[in-house]
Parts: C-alpha cells; sequence; structure tokens
C-alpha cells in the first residue's frame, strides 16, 4: 500500500462537535463524516485504564445487551472495573441502537504508539471510537487542518462503505504520540 499524501483527499464533509450525546445523531446527515461527543472524563474509569495493560489487544463480537460478560472476565480486577464496563456496555447500546444492529465488533487495547499514523479514510460503514486515556483521534477538517477529539471523547468517524459517502469518508489517523492511550473501537456487523 503507497503512502498517501493531503492531496489525495477529497474534504467535502463536515464535522459535528459537542458536548451533548445527541450530537451523535448527526452523523446521518448525508454532509456529515464525523460526529464526535466531548464529554467528561471519568476518575475512577481514568484510574482504571492508568492501570490496566492488556498483553494483547482484546477482539471480540459482543452483543450489546451481554457486552460485560463477554468482556468482563478478560479484564482485570481493579477498582473502577465496573464502572469501565458500565460505560462499555453504554456506548454500545447507543452505536447499536444507532447503527441499528444487534451485534458488534469490538476492539480494546492499550496502545504505547501510534497504530495508524498517517491520514487515511477507512472503507467501512461507521465506527465509534473511544479514547479512554491518552491523545483522541486526529481527523482533516473542512478545510484540511487537523482537529482532534479529547480523551474521554466518543467519535463517529462516516467511512466510504456509508451508501452516498464514498466520496467524503472522514480522513482521520491516530494522534502522533508515544503516550499510552486506551482505545475502544466498535464496528457494526
Amino acid at each position: 500500500m503507497s503512502a498517501l499524501s493531503f492531496t489525495d483527499f477529497r474534504l467535502p464533509g463536515r464535522q459535528l462537535v459537542s458536548t451533548t450525546a445527541e450530537i451523535l445523531t448527526g452523523i446521518f446527515a448525508d454532509e456529515v463524516n464525523l460526529a464526535c461527543w466531548q464529554r467528561r472524563s471519568n476518575a475512577a474509569i481514568a484510574d482504571y485504564c492508568r492501570a490496566l495493560s492488556l498483553a494483547m489487544p482484546l477482539k471480540r463480537i459482543v452483543s450489546a445487551d451481554n457486552v460485560q460478560n463477554d468482556i468482563g472476565f478478560a479484564l482485570p480486577d481493579a477498582p473502577g472495573k465496573d464502572a469501565f464496563l458500565a460505560d462499555i456496555a453504554l456506548l454500545c447500546q447507543m452505536f447499536s441502537c444507532l447503527m441499528d444492529c444487534r451485534q458488534l465488533g469490538l476492539r480494546l487495547e492499550t496502545l504505547s504508539k501510534p497504530m495508524c499514523p498517517k491520514f487515511h479514510t477507512d472503507h467501512l460503514v461507521c465506527r465509534l471510537v473511544a479514547t479512554y486515556l491518552g491523545p483522541g483521534t486526529e481527523w482533516l477538517d473542512t478545510d484540511g487542518k487537523p482537529a482532534q477529539a479529547r480523551t474521554f471523547s466518543v467519535t463517529l468517524l462516516k467511512g466510504s462503505g456509508w451508501e452516498g459517502n464514498e466520496q467524503q469518508a472522514i480522513v482521520h489517523r491516530s494522534p502522533a504520540s508515544d503516550t499510552p492511550r486506551v482505545l475502544l473501537t466498535l464496528d457494526p456487523m
């Protein structure tokens, strides 16, 4: 795969950012390719994530109704675990409802370097990204300037697999940082 430059992307989409969860429904507007709910950090979850070290990424197909049981056994017991699992369950419920699907592809991992350091688009319908610890996902705004989600934000990234969005998928990347990150991604199945 060859490296892409800024000139390889069209940037006609619009991004929505708000401190309210309702912003996530904005992803259904034709001209929108990113919706970001910049929510407040939860101290108990942040503390749990600082102690969290997943030797390998946790990847599962989960149902929104049973996600706590599906992944809870794989996470270490420590203060904040219940709040962390409850938050993941909430995001799974929300995303499952938005995408009208019963199952989700869940990936939870601790990263010590950027996973996707170059700006790119994804060939998928939509992905939910939540960074619980460390810097959030970066994207190119409508002017081609980098923007970034805050830690603990919930970001919906519309890909080229979304019908009618083939040419305006959100251009994004992992932040260029070696600061450890705890990252959750959800894909509709």
